[in-house]
């Protein structure tokens, strides 16, 4: 794919597109794809074993399949696989670039990693704050379809997550996309308001493609995803650096804590599904978000991009219920 940059999670996007060149979230490639499990197959029968994060595998799969330019690895901040991915990825003659979300949060370790990201690209400062306000707007309206989520009720969870998903690169069309959103807004401003017991969903994306569709099929309505929401950048304020250090997911579980827990109690969440990667270090990060959000937690934990199991819809289903009867007994 000429002139297209994959990557492997949420980067500085600002730089893909002030090169010119086409940004393209390779985990959005891998689970939305007809048959995600070839990608894993892929994988797999180059070596990569089984009891490893589907993730990692199906982004190697779309990498080895696709052709793409260069890939962005972002090493610190996201899977802890990735670095190995990135050495495969290199011996096999894929470009790669990496790039880190420095664990300490400082201002000038990130300043410093977006320099090194902007010079790969051959790209100044300038250009990218000129490419940054432009995408802002388009921001301001994946913030308002957000709102509209939670507060007017008119846009459904399932809508909510892949809008914001997709934000992390545009789908490839930051122009495009903010055109489709704004389309988006207006055609849901005359829909009367869903009801429902407004649920959080935290954690990673899921790999269940039909995961969101079937909780609200049971009397639920998810108006908080998370980590979706902090790849479409809600925040406003300073400068490039500013939004992306109160970006929280690449600077773990403490950094989104507050973040989580100012959003269920301005959402109105009863309850919390989290989802976990099997394989992923991130799984142990249930113990402190158990134990500190104040709210039910039912703990999913996916492994293939298949639609969810019959025994994940029964634990859906007994978690619905109980959250309704909770409701219920509140009223």
């Amino acid at each position: 794919m000429k002139g297209v940059v994959g990557f492997t999670t949420t980067i500085p996007v600002e730089v893909i597109f002030a090169a010119g060149l086409r940004p393209c979230d390779l985990n959005n490639v891998f689970v939305t794809h007809t048959d995600p499990m070839h990608y894993i197959a892929l994988a797999e029968r180059d070596g990569f074993p089984r009891n490893m994060c589907g993730w990692i595998k199906g982004i190697y799969g779309v990498v080895v399949e696709s052709k793409v330019d260069s890939v962005i690895t972002v090493l610190e901040g996201d899977c802890s696989n990735t670095r190995a991915l990135a050495e495969v990825l290199a011996y096999r003659g894929v470009a790669t670039v990496a790039f880190s979300f420095p664990y300490d949060r400082r201002r000038e370790s990130l300043e410093r990693e977006m320099g090194r990201l902007m010079d790969a690209f051959d790209v100044d400062a300038g250009g990218v704050a000129e490419v940054g306000a432009r995408l802002t707007e388009v921001r301001r309206s994946l913030a308002l379809i957000d709102r509209m989520t939670w507060q007017d009720r008119v846009v459904r969870g399932t809508e909510n997550h892949l809008w914001q998903l997709c934000a992390s690169d545009m789908e490839g069309d930051y122009e495009a996309y903010g055109a489709k959103a704004a389309a988006f807004i207006e055609e849901v401003k005359g829909r009367q308001p869903h009801q429902g017991i407004p649920i959080g969903y935290i954690g990673v994306p899921p790999i269940s493609p039909d995961l969101h569709a079937f909780v609200e099929s049971r009397g639920c309505r998810i108006v908080f995803n998370e980590v979706q929401r902090q790849f479409a950048l809600p925040y406003f304020d300073g400068d490039i650096i500013d939004r992306y250090l109160r970006y929280t997911y690449p600077y773990g579980i403490l950094a989104r804590l507050a973040d989580i827990r100012a959003e269920i109690a301005r959402r109105g969440v009863v309850g919390v599904i989290h989802y976990v990667q099997a394989f992923c270090h991130r799984m142990v990060e249930d113990i402190i978000l158990r134990d500190a959000l104040g709210v039910p937690v039912l703990t999913l934990e996916g492994d293939p991009p298949q639609p969810i199991d019959t025994r994940t819809k029964t634990r859906l289903e007994a978690f619905a219920e109980m959250l309704k009867g909770q409701v219920d007994g509140e009223g």
